[in-house]
């Protein structure tokens, strides 16, 4: 495995005991809107500082792209792009569906990614040009080639554009065999690389 998957690895892993410590106590999560139906925690940001802490020891030349915090002041071919906690609507509310995302892009190209879920403790992993994991084990997209037989995820992004959504989703709920709105697109896209998903919208 390569050395800046494990530690990307690392810091997922970290950020996720840092998840589910929070999600026995709900109710002490310190929550603020970023706007509407935009939320952060505490917990978003110690999950976010916990991982660029592991990345930064390790590469201290390397830049950041987090979400939380931004990008960091350093120029460098190398960046890490961080999600510390996808979900985070899910989260506060309890609904176990929610995870850790890192990526590394090298000149542009990302080479390397993570996504966590620490409730069921699932560590999804690829490098460039090595294929996706799910624990180790490789993964296989769907086999799937009709869409009347499909299972899709969406996602809803601006809530200005909801009737444009609804329409398309309307559409796309008419051909297939149904579809899931779960609330975590990186979490969505794992399952779609795990073949538990047939395609993400």
């Amino acid at each position: 495995m390569h050395a800046m998957l494990n530690t990307a690895i690392k810091a997922a892993r970290r950020a996720g005991q840092i998840i589910n410590r929070a999600s026995l106590d709900l109710d002490g999560i310190q929550v603020s809107e970023k706007q509407r139906n935009d939320f952060v925690t505490n917990v978003d940001r110690a999950c976010e500082a916990a991982i660029i802490e592991i990345l930064q020891a390790a590469y201290p030349q390397h830049a950041i792209l987090a979400e939380e915090s931004g990008r960091s002041a350093q120029s460098s071919d190398h960046v890490w792009i961080i999600d510390p906690l996808d979900g985070t609507t899910n989260f506060i509310h309890g609904f176990p569906y929610y995870c850790v995302s890192i990526a590394l892009m090298q000149r542009g190209i990302v080479t390397q990614a993570v996504i966590y879920d620490p409730t069921r403790n699932d560590l999804y992993t690829a490098s460039r040009g090595r294929g996706a994991f799910l624990n180790n084990r490789r993964l296989r997209v769907s086999s799937r080639a009709k869409l009347a037989e499909a299972l899709l995820g969406v996602g809803f992004c601006d809530p200005k554009n909801l009737n444009g959504y609804l329409a398309l989703y309307s559409r796309i709920n008419a051909l297939c065999t149904s579809v899931r709105r779960s609330g975590a697109a990186a979490l969505d896209l794992a399952n779609v690389a795990a073949g538990r998903l047939d395609g993400l919208f």
